[in-house]
């Protein structure tokens, strides 16, 4: 009997402790990742966005930042005018180097005019990873908030859009 609930017990556990969310990851990530943004502005922004207020913050260089989506597993920043940054929790089909059960897509995008992205993938204990996809110059890319796809297109919006899913290892060609 007691092994039973010794073994409840512990699947109990580790369901909930892999249930991770955005803002959990995004307020344990290290100030190098952004580094305009302090773990005290992070933390106001998510308390700002919880409580149901604008999600803006004073950045290190006295800048307005402002956290505009944030769901269980997404968000979208607006760290200037120039730079924008969204982020996705997309889950991991294999075991992580540091134990980590899910993978962070970063997706940062900057410029007025040519505007360029950069994605960068992380391990949920922001470890980076070396298989990032590599965006073409004068493309820009997006995450969709509703399933794990990665969009890219031109910046002139001329050509068609490239979708790429997610399988848990990496992004494939939809």
């Amino acid at each position: 009997m007691n092994r039973i609930i010794c073994n409840l017990l512990l699947m109990i556990f580790s369901v909930s402790a892999s249930a991770i969310e955005m803002k959990d990851v995004f307020s344990a990530m290290p100030d190098s990742v952004l580094p305009t943004l302090t773990r005290n502005n992070r933390l106001d922004m998510i308390d700002f966005k919880v409580s149901g207020m604008k999600a803006e913050v004073n950045d290190v260089f006295d800048d307005k930042s402002t956290l505009d989506t944030l769901t269980a597993d997404y968000l979208h920043i607006t760290l200037s005018e120039a730079v924008k940054v969204e982020m996705k929790l997309l889950p991991s089909s294999s075991q992580l180097a540091d134990s980590a059960s899910h993978v962070i897509c970063m997706v940062m995008t900057y410029g007025k005019q040519p505007i360029e992205s950069k994605v960068t993938l992380f391990t949920s204990q922001w470890t980076p990873l070396p298989s990032s996809p590599t965006i073409p110059d004068n493309e820009i890319a997006t995450l969709s908030i509703s399933s794990n796809t990665l969009t890219t297109h031109p910046m002139l919006q001329t050509e068609e859009l490239t979708v790429f899913k997610w399988n848990g290892a990496m992004f494939n060609k939809d």
